[in-house]
């Protein structure tokens, strides 16, 4: 892990992030860095896609399942009409390594 991978990292945890712009104008690196950092921190496991991250969520609204229910207050439940595809999800293991 290189020093950009590191402030990336820690950028993320300092939850002022709302766009990859922001990282990238805050942090004073290229699209093409930043790209480079998302791979190698998801390869060293301190991010990981969305859709990793729902896969190990219950699917279930209290005992039911979430298939053709109305869940909208259920936080694991999800509408398949949003695009999740570029959204990262920050793993236990940058929190406990970079988080203090």
């Amino acid at each position: 892990m290189n020093e950009i991978d590191k402030k990336v990292i820690k950028f993320l945890l300092s939850a002022a992030v709302y766009s990859d712009n922001a990282i990238m104008k805050n942090l004073g690196i290229s699209e093409e860095e930043l790209k480079n950092s998302y791979i190698t921190l998801e390869k060293e496991g301190y991010l990981e896609s969305y859709s990793d991250y729902q896969a190990r969520q219950t699917n279930s609204c209290g005992s039911g399942s979430c298939e053709g229910r109305n869940c909208s207050s259920c936080g694991s439940c999800c509408s398949n009409d949003m695009d999740y595809s570029n959204v990262k999800v920050i793993t236990e293991k940058a929190i406990l390594e970079f988080d203090k």
